[in-house]
């Protein structure tokens, strides 16, 4: 017996058109599937290379939860959160391009810095990153900073999302 994916020709043309249509959804359905699964492994990728806890004292969900944070905050606004955690000194990168945000956090010293793009650093006011330090000061003495990271987070979005309907705080 000869395998063929087309019916043989002695079918009726309804079948063999029938059979012809659903091996075509298969195939578009295969490459869908395809590439929805590069997309979110693109995104995790990308998402992992942005947040760094070299402290290891963040759960899974925490991670999780920042990590949706952050993307939320990409697909709105465009706005790339690198995260930096550790128990060394905070080291501000030198040089960010205009649409990431930098929060470096030392779990040691119990020390959290914000550096802004510009354009989101004159909407929000030059008081704003300290403003979200001193939140995080306010964790740290909880000992709870990583709710603190989060708190900070959902801060900027309603104090971003405030900017969309009001205007400069």
């Amino acid at each position: 017996m000869r395998f063929s994916l087309l019916p043989p020709e002695s079918g009726s043309g309804g079948v063999r058109f029938l059979r012809l249509m659903l091996l075509i959804c298969v195939f578009i359905g295969v490459g869908w599937l395809y590439t929805k699964h590069f997309d979110n492994t693109i995104e995790e990728i990308q998402a992992r290379a942005d947040f760094k806890d070299s402290t290891g004292q963040l759960s899974r969900q925490q991670k999780k939860d920042i990590r949706e944070l952050a993307q939320m905050i990409e697909k709105e606004y465009g706005i790339t959160v690198r995260i930096d955690i550790s128990d060394k000194p905070v080291d501000i990168p030198q040089k960010l391009d205009n649409r990431t945000l930098y929060v470096g956090v030392n779990t040691a010293t119990q020390d959290a810095r914000f550096l802004f793009p510009p354009l989101m650093a004159r909407a929000l006011g030059p008081e704003y990153p300290a403003k979200l330090a001193q939140l995080m000061k306010e964790y740290f003495a909880r000992d709870s900073w990583p709710t603190g990271i989060l708190k900070a987070l959902a801060t900027l979005w309603e104090d971003l999302a405030s900017l969309n309907t009001t205007g400069p705080q």
